[in-house]
């Protein structure tokens, strides 16, 4: 999902941004200084990735776990869980920066 946005936080406010929303589960930056991606990860097999670009939030359903990762790959974005997770973190990022 995309979320776009006019002006859209620094790296450091949408990390607690983040934060503050998602108390309940574990939020982190992966990734190089040039391109870092925020993980909010609700449990060891449900969690999505945050990338900012440009003017756009982009937000991926992932598995946090790279084992389990590895092994799920390509399907883990078709399974509901993950589908519903994408949704609630993509809803809030439309409505705060949209």
């Amino acid at each position: 999902m995309i979320v776009q946005g006019s002006q859209l936080p620094q790296f450091s406010e949408l990390i607690e941004a983040l934060k503050t929303q998602f108390s309940g589960y574990s939020v982190y930056t992966l990734g190089s200084n040039s391109q870092k991606s925020i993980i909010v990860q609700k449990s060891s097999l449900i969690g999505a990735q945050i990338t900012v670009r440009d003017q756009e939030i982009n937000v991926d359903a992932c598995c946090p776990n790279l084992f389990v990762s590895a092994i799920l790959g390509f399907i883990s974005a078709i399974f509901t869980p993950y589908a519903k997770f994408e949704m609630k973190i993509t809803d809030f990022l439309k409505e705060r920066y949209s």
